[in-house]
């Protein structure tokens, strides 16, 4: 009777779906993202997709309606990008823009009612310089204020941000361990998203 609870378990617990949105301009360049992207995509829960590389119409929009569909296939939802300018990469909030409708996600709709967002960042500055009085001035909670409230407004559940600092200087070491560290982040997802 064990190893029968012991197997539907894991089958429900394999049944969940995580959705990491990858933005990234020079992907391929990317020490940092294209480490964390590969390790997420081994991940047997995990669904990988490169924003931009999704673009429709010669680059020039989403698809929204594909994109609904992929996102109501899955349970939670990463957005997982560098930190440019103190802003996600144009495309990812292109996508968000135009994927994030009205009838659909709000007003009117709530496809991503209590789904879980995580977002998994990479700043090329040290750890040090995203505190309040550091030299970016404010820590990343902040800087991800609109992040947050765009979770709030579609009803979404805001998980702590997973933040890698210091990615021009990053040791393969040190670069290892944050690849563990997401890995297990995702791991912990799934499990929240069973006990739900």
């Amino acid at each position: 009777m064990r190893n029968k609870f012991i197997s539907v378990r894991l089958v429900f617990v394999m049944s969940k779906k995580i959705l990491v949105l990858v933005s990234h301009p020079q992907l391929q360049n990317s020490r940092i993202n294209d480490a964390l992207s590969k390790s997420a995509s081994e991940h047997p829960a995990v669904t990988v997709r490169h924003v931009d590389q999704v673009l429709v119409n010669e680059g020039t929009h989403f698809d929204a309606d594909t994109e609904h569909r992929i996102i109501d296939a899955h349970d939670a939802i990463v957005l997982q990008f560098p930190w440019y300018w103190y802003a996600m990469p144009g495309t990812l909030k292109k996508y968000l823009d135009e994927v994030l409708t009205p009838g659909w996600a709000y007003r009117g709709g709530n496809a991503l009612e209590k789904k879980p967002l995580l977002v998994a960042v990479s700043t090329g500055g040290p750890e040090q310089a995203y505190m309040e009085g550091g030299k970016n001035l404010f820590p990343m909670t902040t800087l991800l204020a609109p992040l947050i409230a765009t979770a709030n407004m579609v009803n979404m559940e805001w998980k702590e941000p997973f933040t890698v600092h210091g990615a021009r200087t990053l040791s393969d070491g040190d670069l290892a361990l944050a690849t563990s560290e997401y890995v297990n982040r995702l791991d912990e997802l799934v499990r929240e998203l069973v006990t739900v």
